[in-house]
């Protein structure tokens, strides 16, 4: 079959993109199965090669598929009278919203007054001693210790947490009735509407994040409500340098990203950059990118501003950097136990250098390599010394480079398993990552109650429908939804790294390459998520939710045979 430019030009972004899933996925099972890699020469050309021939034969099969019928679609996509049309878009907000409450507010009553997972217990210590610290975003803090001093006021505590809870319950359902909202908004068809409402609805995580006293809710509720304005902006394609409604929604919404999670900065600054290579190359457009770029700009300076206030009235510390060195802090100690002598591995050959060892051992405190765990860095990082990073950092940069050059099959796969559950789909260490044969509720979704250290602060776990507690708890703490059939596939977080990179393939190859900015925000917060410590569902989930609304958004518009400047 002779294939036109376009089919060749999709043949080959997709097998770019499905070469990489194929290495992923080989090297991701490798991993599981067998702990560790030998990157040897028979090992890299068998990888390389198998990941060249699925990934050519898959980017083919999908370039061939996606764009065989695409004069028909063009032809077909007239629009067409609906029957039963939906009511207005202002009356589908309320809509939406009322029946997302209904569909949550069972595990509201559940969970009364909600789930205390997470960081929730270190936020009310510091509530507690008074003592605040930047590592978790201030305004949470002080949101939970505002309802919470609310409670004592009133000498019931639990209450007042209750009502936090039902106001994230408000305001994260209300994120994605803005979501719908501008669906119909932008003229979605009905049938697409229908299908994600009921997603939101029943999406077996929402429920539970909806009551999880977390600030990845409030992040995902304004990452949301950020990235479906931009998309609106984007499909009015109003090439003016005047502010509009959805300007101003986007403005406060970026700020609200920024002030609820430390890398919603990371995620605009990779964004910023995409936008002004738009204003620079894009000229049939020149003004509508420099408005966004002009919106970002403004609510980043913002964010951080209100961030440095925050610190200064509050008093609080600088977060531990540490997080930061994730990464590097695998790769040394998973060396460390490989070529280190330290008698944990039986491979283990004793090769590093003395030097080198040393380093680690000022870096790295009380062994704690020894504890080196591939799918998380918490057991390693909270002994590690970043005095020697900061003050030392040429000797640091030394060793770890050294080190590289030396084993560079270590590093790599230290990267491999720490990311294995964003990179590839059938992973499945990243739901028993904080699984323990002592607690409950520390599965992929966490509800675990530290009950003894949060009674201390009068708060009380007092469910209101025990019946569905026990069953929401056997739910989580078995990680039921690895067991779902086909629906797992968008439970799972390795699929969807790989579902922006395809989708957004798919845009640009339709000549949709303004769209391409949201994707940039995505791609920016997958770097910190690819940096982090370990993977877990509060991380991955904005990308869960949002994607298919943006999808929707963008996939209502005709496809362009011309190129977009």
């Amino acid at each position: 079959m002779k294939m036109d430019k376009l089919q060749r030009k999709a043949c080959i972004v997709f097998s770019l993109i499905s070469i990489l899933f194929s290495f992923f996925c080989i090297t991701g099972r490798k991993l599981a199965e067998s702990g560790n890699i030998i990157w040897d020469k028979a090992w890299t050309g068998k990888c390389v090669s198998l990941s060249l021939v699925c990934g050519i034969l898959m980017g083919v099969i999908l370039g061939l598929l996606l764009f065989k019928k695409r004069e028909v679609k063009a032809e077909k996509n007239e629009p067409k009278a609906e029957k039963f049309p939906l009511p207005s878009a202002g009356k589908c907000f309320f809509l939406s919203w009322g029946l997302l409450l209904l569909a949550w507010l069972p595990v509201y009553l559940a969970y009364f007054p909600g789930i205390g997972a997470y960081d929730f217990i270190v936020q009310l210590e510091q509530i507690d001693l008074g003592v605040y610290n930047e590592h978790h975003p201030l305004i949470h803090t002080l949101m939970v210790e505002f309802f919470y001093d609310m409670g004592c006021m009133w000498n019931n505590p639990t209450l007042g947490i209750a009502i936090y809870s039902f106001c994230q319950l408000l305001v994260f359902s209300g994120s994605f009735a803005v979501a719908v909202f501008a669906c119909k908004y932008l003229n979605i068809k009905k049938h697409w509407i229908i299908i994600l409402q009921v997603y939101a609805m029943f999406m077996p995580f929402n429920g539970y994040m909806a009551v999880s006293i977390t600030k990845d809710v409030y992040f995902t509720a304004f990452m949301m409500i950020q990235t479906i304005s931009l998309a609106v902006i984007l499909a009015e394609d109003n090439r003016q340098l005047k502010m509009r409604f959805w300007d101003m929604i986007l403005f406060f919404s970026s700020v609200g990203m920024i002030l609820f999670r430390n890398n919603g900065r990371y995620a605009l600054a990779v964004a910023i950059v995409f936008v002004f290579a738009a204003v620079i190359f894009g000229k049939l457009r020149r003004k509508l990118y420099l408005r966004i770029l002009l919106n970002f700009a403004a609510s980043f300076i913002v964010g951080s501003v209100l961030l440095a206030a925050l610190m200064n009235v509050t008093g609080a510390q600088q977060g531990d950097r540490r997080e930061m060195l994730s990464m590097p802090i695998q790769q040394l100690a998973r060396t460390m136990v490989y070529h280190g002598g330290v008698g944990v591995l039986g491979e283990d050959d004793n090769a590093m250098a003395e030097a080198d060892k040393l380093l680690i051992n000022e870096f790295i405190l009380e062994e704690a390599y020894k504890d080196y765990r591939p799918e998380i860095s918490d057991p390693v990082k909270k002994y590690t010394n970043t005095y020697v990073f900061v003050y030392r950092m040429k000797d640091f940069m030394k060793t770890y480079l050294g080190l590289f050059s030396q084993y560079p099959g270590d590093f790599v796969n230290a990267a491999l398993a720490v990311n294995a559950g964003y990179l590839y789909p059938g992973d499945e260490t990243h739901a028993y990552v904080n699984v323990n044969n002592r607690d409950t509720g520390l599965g992929y979704i966490q509800t675990r109650w530290l009950t003894d250290e949060i009674l201390k602060m009068g708060i009380r776990q007092e469910s209101k429908w025990p019946w569905l507690f026990e069953k929401l708890e056997q739910f989580a703490d078995a990680n039921a939804y690895l067991k779902i059939p086909v629906l797992k596939w968008i439970l799972v977080p390795g699929v969807y790294l790989w579902l922006c990179l395809f989708i957004s393939a798919w845009f640009w190859l339709r000549g949709q390459k303004k769209e391409l900015i949201v994707f940039a925000i995505f791609l920016g917060y997958f770097i910190t998520l690819l940096l982090g410590p370990t993977v877990q569902l509060r991380y991955i989930y904005p990308i869960m939710v949002i994607l298919p609304f943006v999808t929707a958004c963008f996939g209502n518009t005709k496809l362009k045979e011309e190129s977009e400047q």
